[in-house]
């Protein structure tokens, strides 16, 4: 196989891991959406995470179920910056059926950032490998 097959296939394939995580992501956040309540919640406690990258912040939210209940559970999105201080409020979406299934309601705390970010560098390698495929011979 010539070397430009070999790239061929691997972007290819890395355009298929990309663009499946991002989907899968996606699929996650709109189903979780669809059976979340959605509460005021505060942030009580905020976990760093040091990688080679940098610091980011997984935030533990306390809230009000809708029956009730009090819950204080971690979200498993993290960011840089924190969603919020410690102390301050957000909008909390939590699982009915596993009160400690949470997210915060925004644009950047319940993994939509990071399934678009995938997918695009899917959709990238993709369009990058039907390039190379048109234009090899």
């Amino acid at each position: 196989m010539s070397d430009t097959a070999w790239i061929v296939l691997g972007l290819g394939l890395a355009a298929l891991v990309f663009g499946g995580v991002g989907t899968g992501l996606l699929v996650s956040e709109r189903e979780f959406r669809r059976i979340a309540h959605r509460v005021p919640g505060q942030v009580v406690r905020l976990r760093p995470s040091r990688g080679e990258d940098g610091t980011t912040y997984y935030p533990t939210l306390r809230f009000m179920t809708v029956n009730g209940q009090a819950v204080e559970a971690e979200t498993r999105f993290a960011s840089n910056p924190p969603v919020a201080p410690v102390g301050g409020g957000v909008m909390v979406l939590y699982d009915p059926a596993g009160p400690t299934r949470v997210r915060v309601d925004s644009f950047w705390g319940g993994g939509t950032v990071i399934g678009v970010v995938f997918a695009g560098v899917g959709a990238i390698l993709l369009a990058v490998t039907i390039g190379m495929v048109a234009f090899s011979g």
